[in-house]
């Protein structure tokens, strides 16, 4: 298998779809593998033409699973269902009913004038064909969220009432909701992939592009070309992260964001999303309690579920609005970028619904900044004054740790600014000496072997850092003169891979964090960023110096002049100064 989603390429070089036939309708299938050819060796085409063949792959299942329900019924739960519940045999003739149902709920004027143009041809006829057959993709559309909104919240009283109805009395009540639940979501699907309304001469397996393609064929082709949104978005975000620089890091957030739309929307060609998808994308995140994937009591529920059960219990407050904001502006780059790759006529209807910042405190409150009394229990951690061995770095002992990561590295966050993975990638060579300064050099040089694997947040992250007097009082100078050439300051913080390079660094300094009490839901690892601003601040530096060091865009400041020199820098560092903390007790890097 090929690392994209059924994509398989066979040694000859041709791309096919491969996918295994779930285990409960092979017998009915036929197979155990389905596999079709693409009939290109083109990478590029085969996921354009990926889609289809898996919406139509699905779709066969679909079917398979809805003709033959009462052999799955009784295969999976021992028990027989009557007969009378719906099967595939009757959703066409279903949907015709719905679609006579939408019609003698108008007005008698507007049934009148649509009745006739059904007998009658012309513009007006095919005008109101196309408005009522909107009218019924949308309730359909909205049933469907409904149903499956319900499920999720455990609602059962729709199916509860089928179950009484058809006198399934000696089946299991879980089995026979879940599959009455099953074949009802089967069925409105196949309605809206299916149904082309009672029109004269056309048929009811029309799809609904069909129902438009005298008009606009050259569209309904291209709409019939648009990916799955699983498919499109690795397409997308590999494109986006050449274009934009994107780390390894950035690029893996942005597709597990797109597997939370997928957990909540379905994986659907991007121009079958609708509104409603959109709605309950946004109110699930909204419900959705942080980090629910790692809690025990919630393995194995859906995303939907555990919003349910949150709202109902009414335990969590659900993601930030800039959580909420990351998922679905991923979705609005791939509909951003689909749009100009593929179909410049596909609506974007995500970003006019993403939430917006209520201010700019929102943003600004995400993270607090440390106290001088939290950053006085920090720096009287055991790691700054002596622990008790190399593991046991939190208990009090005698074992100095100034040659080490855990301790350079808070002062590195205090004293310059770094963000976290910048100071732990630092070589020797990165500290150097120029007109009399000493400097961070932050960079991601990969020119060199030994370099290999640095990277930067931003293109604006590359700048020089001078030392502060008191890092050079500590002797980190001389610390770092200790280090052999083209090794790594901080070999005792591991790096991990390209997607997470901070795991373990993260670990290890938020336990650092637990242990001097001052770990919060605002206070993590990048507060000394924050404090290390106010500090500027406080110490009256200039606010573009500040951008400068800290590693900012500068806005227009960019566009006009250059950047500031080692000297004017080293002027605002400096002048930074935490009153009130006192590290006189720190013991700095032996002489």
């Amino acid at each position: 298998m090929a690392d994209r989603y059924r994509l398989y390429r066979h040694p000859n070089g041709i791309y096919y779809h491969r996918v295994k036939v779930p285990a409960e309708i092979r017998s009915f299938y036929g197979k155990q593998i389905e596999q079709r050819s693409l009939r290109t060796r083109d990478l590029r085409t085969a996921l354009r033409l990926l889609s289809a063949v898996i919406v139509e792959v699905d779709h066969a299942f679909a079917l398979i699973r809805a003709k033959h329900f009462n052999q799955l019924v009784d295969a999976t739960s021992g028990w027989r269902r009557n007969p009378t519940i719906p099967v595939s045999s009757e959703m066409m003739l279903r949907a015709r009913d719905e679609f006579r149902c939408l019609l003698q709920s108008k007005e008698d004027d507007e049934r009148a004038l649509a009745l006739r143009a059904f007998g009658s041809g012309g513009a007006q006829r095919e005008e109101i064909i196309d408005t009522l057959f909107v009218e019924h993709r949308q309730r359909l559309e909205h049933r469907l969220a409904s149903v499956e909104r319900a499920y999720a919240v455990r609602d059962l009283s729709r199916w509860q009432r089928a179950y009484d109805h058809f006198d399934l009395a000696d089946a299991d009540p879980t089995a026979a909701i879940g599959m009455l639940y099953d074949c009802e979501r089967t069925m409105i699907t196949a309605w809206l992939r299916e149904f082309s309304g009672p029109c004269s001469g056309m048929s009811l397996r029309q799809s609904s592009s069909d129902v438009r393609s005298s008009k606009a064929p050259e569209a309904t082709a291209r709409e019939t070309e648009l990916p799955l949104l699983s498919v499109i978005a690795v397409e997308c975000f590999e494109s986006l992260a050449k274009s934009k620089g994107w780390s390894a890091k950035t690029q893996s957030a942005r597709a597990n964001q797109i597997k939370q739309v997928i957990a909540i929307c379905g994986d659907k060609p991007l121009n079958q999303y609708v509104q409603s998808d959109i709605r309950l994308l946004k109110s699930t995140l909204f419900e959705l309690p942080p980090q629910a994937h790692g809690r025990s009591e919630l393995k194995g529920l859906s995303k939907l579920e555990i919003a349910a059960r949150a709202k109902i219990d009414g335990s969590s407050k659900g993601l930030s609005v800039e959580s909420v904001r990351q998922v679905m502006t991923a979705m609005n780059l791939v509909f951003g970028w689909a749009r100009a790759e593929f179909d410049i006529n596909l609506k974007n209807i995500v970003q006019p619904m993403i939430p917006k910042l209520g201010s700019a405190g929102d943003r600004r409150d995400k993270r607090h900044g440390f106290s001088i009394l939290e950053l006085q229990k920090l720096f009287h951690s055991p790691v700054f004054t002596g622990v008790k061995s190399a593991r046991e770095w939190f208990v009090k002992g005698d074992v100095p740790m100034q040659a080490t990561g855990r301790f350079w590295v808070p002062l590195l966050s205090l004293y310059a600014g770094t963000r976290l993975m910048e100071a732990v990638q630092l070589f020797r060579e990165d500290v150097r000496l120029e007109g009399g300064i000493w400097f961070l050099d932050v960079n991601a040089d990969d020119t060199d072997g030994s370099f290999v694997g640095k990277t930067l947040k931003t293109m604006f992250a590359a700048r020089k850092i001078p030392v502060h007097a008191k890092l050079i009082e500590l002797g980190f100078v001389k610390f770092v003169q200790s280090v052999q050439p083209g090794q790594r300051l901080f070999p005792d913080i591991g790096i991990g891979p390209a997607n997470q390079r901070h795991r373990h660094a993260s670990k290890l300094f938020n336990k650092l964090l637990s242990k001097a009490g001052i770990k919060a839901e605002k206070k993590v690892w990048h507060s000394l960023r924050h404090s290390f601003e106010q500090a500027c601040r406080d110490s009256r530096v200039d606010s573009a110096v500040m951008d400068q060091i800290q590693g900012h865009s500068q806005g227009i400041r960019e566009v006009y002049g250059s950047s500031y020199g080692l000297p004017v820098l080293n002027e605002g560092i400096q002048s930074i100064a935490y009153k009130g903390l006192d590290l006189t007790h720190v013991r700095g890097f032996p002489s």
